[in-house]
């Protein structure tokens, strides 16, 4: 039993990897769902990101760095507003992503991010996959 539900969370994460680097390459906006969501002001609703980094952060969990458009946020910017902003996502704490599909059922992709830093994040020790624009 212990082998079968290793192999579970091994294929689990590979289709989530693949996911997230899919969606890291092609640019394309994602509806994600987040442990605890329900919990937070506006949780009914599912977050919208826009992926553009994948690594390990310097606690050594994989994590998803992405300009978080609308949905649940605890965080507010240095202006007070809670969104739009970057956020950082640890993977082991998603529920379900997925690219968000727009006008005839195409992905809806987005262009670069304020702020976005195609040279590195601080927050990670190692970047694995990061958008080029």
């Amino acid at each position: 039993m212990k082998l079968v539900n290793s192999l579970v969370e091994v294929i689990t994460e590979q289709v989530s990897n693949s996911v997230i680097k899919d969606a890291i390459t092609n640019k394309y906006a994602c509806e994600l769902r987040y442990i605890d969501d329900e919990k937070l002001p506006n949780g009914g609703q599912r977050r919208i990101i826009q992926p553009v980094a994948y690594g390990m952060s310097k606690d050594n969990n994989p994590v998803i760095r992405a300009y978080q458009i609308s949905g649940p946020s605890l965080k507010v910017n240095e202006k007070g507003i809670p969104l739009p902003d970057w956020r950082l996502f640890r993977t082991d704490r998603i529920k379900s992503i997925s690219p968000q599909k727009g006008e005839n059922s195409l992905f809806t992709t987005f262009s670069e991010p304020p702020l976005y830093n195609p040279t590195g994040d601080n927050s990670m020790s190692r970047m694995m996959y990061n958008s080029k624009f």
